[in-house]
């Protein structure tokens, strides 16, 4: 029996059957990664949920294949844990997590923007920082914490992306997911963080503009430290801090694709 070769046209159609499922289930997966990412960040799905696949696929309307895909990458953004036998949680929110995240943030985050400063163009990443930084301040004004929070998420997003380090941008992406959650938490919970958040920024804007990159990173290391502390504080006299774990009850007649919040119940 001759082998079959790449020239074989049944093996052709197999990969481009395969090339074409892939390319399908790409966005798809996407997708629901996106909308599992805003719902755990934003603790829609509390820590310690447990997510069903039956469940989820069932509710967003998808196959298990690309939801599948999702939750391996909200496993390596370490947003979710998955156990034998246990299956796949939303990953707790602690203390210690919390420390080593954050012990990270506060050097990657100040070299973020001591590297912009020290770009020679940097004109363009100025304006758009002072659009953010606008932003930031409209939110306050309004009383807009979930606003300021998104404009300051984008604010940090520019300077990770035009640090022009990319060793520097991969090793704060992978921290920027599981620090979300925290970042998020802060915002919502004390009310000082946005007013912190716009001070610092400030500062850190002037330096920018004046390719100061000493000054811009003592400004992001002192707010990022600051913010720190305040989150770590306020985290350790939360009533609620044992989170219990819970497991999504997901409705018949919830919006297919929509924004629709499952209901998450004791277990």
């Amino acid at each position: 029996m001759p082998a079959m070769t790449s020239d074989d046209p049944a093996m052709t159609n197999s990969n481009e059957a395969e090339t074409e499922t892939d390319a399908a289930f790409a966005p798809l997966a996407l997708d629901a990664l996106a909308m599992l990412e805003r719902k755990i960040i934003t603790r829609e799905f509390a820590p310690g949920t447990r997510l069903i696949e039956a469940d989820l696929c069932e509710f967003y309307k998808i196959s298990r294949t690309p939801l599948r895909e999702a939750l391996r990458l909200l496993e390596a953004n370490g947003l979710v844990t998955r156990r034998p036998r246990f299956g796949v949680h939303v990953a707790p929110m602690t203390v210690e997590n919390l420390d080593h995240i954050y012990s990270c943030r506060v050097p990657l985050e100040a070299l973020a923007a001591g590297a912009v400063a020290g770009a020679p163009a940097r004109t363009a990443t100025v304006a758009r920082l002072a659009a953010c930084l606008e932003r930031m301040e409209q939110a306050q004004a309004q009383h807009d914490l979930a606003a300021g929070f998104q404009a300051n998420v984008e604010m940090t997003g520019i300077l990770h992306r035009e640090s022009g380090n990319p060793v520097l941008a991969a090793l704060l992406a992978q921290l920027d997911k599981p620090a979300l959650r925290y970042r998020h938490w802060a915002y919502m919970e004390q009310q000082k963080m946005l007013p912190l958040a716009i001070r610092s920024n400030r500062q850190m804007l002037a330096a920018i503009r004046a390719g100061d990159p000493v000054r811009a990173e003592a400004v992001v290391r002192d707010l990022v430290a600051r913010a720190w502390a305040m989150t770590r504080k306020a985290f350790l006299a939360r009533p609620d801090r044992a989170d219990p774990p819970t497991r999504l009850q997901l409705h018949e007649g919830a919006p297919k694709r929509g924004p629709g919040r499952p209901r998450a119940t004791p277990i």
